[in-house]
């Protein structure tokens, strides 16, 4: 679009520049004429020119009010340009100063309803009920350590999803099989990125 107003712009002006040469022509061969003929032409020249300074007057219009599509375009292309910069930035800023993602019905609602502060402990008939290919040789008190740590942080903090790398930093008993474990018996779940949260 740029280019196409630019270029508008430039055959408005050539085109100005022409009108003005054909106005002085015009003159120069009204002069000739009129000293040549020793009257005026036939068609009278002063009208002519009187039409071509309207003329004129219309294309200096045309061509101000092209500058000014030109300058409001390049406006609203800069002004796209800068809040476009500023999303990706904001972005790039939450990507890196946060491990936890907030999913959209808090961020909607901009709060979350607490989950229960009493701590629930699995039974061995429970952690038995999960087949031995994904409860592997966890051991029930182990897997009661990891559970009750997440519903302590859970219940203090009120956050929606957990990565992996956050808990290890919390010093929590984390692993692949204990999280797979709560999964299957619908404890936790998983988004898409491996982030965990309790099932309330």
């Amino acid at each position: 679009m740029e280019t196409t107003v630019e270029k508008l712009e430039a055959m408005f002006l050539k085109s100005e520049a022409d009108l003005e040469y054909i106005e002085k022509r015009l003159k120069l061969d009204f002069i000739n004429n009129t000293a040549e003929n020793g009257s005026p032409a036939e068609e009278n020249p002063a009208v002519m020119l009187e039409n071509l300074r309207a003329i004129k007057a219309k294309h200096t219009a045309l061509c101000s009010q092209v500058k000014e599509i030109a300058a409001a375009q390049k406006e609203s292309m800069d002004s796209i340009r800068n809040n476009l910069n500023n999303v990706m930035e904001l972005i790039q800023h939450f990507q890196q100063t946060t491990d936890v993602e907030v999913p959209p019905a808090v961020a909607a609602s901009g709060q979350q309803q607490p989950l229960s502060c009493e701590y629930e402990e699995l039974s061995e008939a429970t952690l038995e009920a999960v087949p031995l290919s994904i409860r592997s040789n966890i051991k029930l008190a182990d897997l009661n350590v990891f559970y009750k740590q997440l519903q302590q942080h859970f219940n203090k903090n009120n956050s929606g999803y957990l990565s992996v790398q956050k808990m290890k930093q919390l010093k929590m008993k984390v692993s692949d099989a204990k999280v797979k474990v709560l999964q299957h018996l619908s404890l936790v779940e998983l988004d898409r990125k491996g982030y965990i949260r309790l099932v309330m």
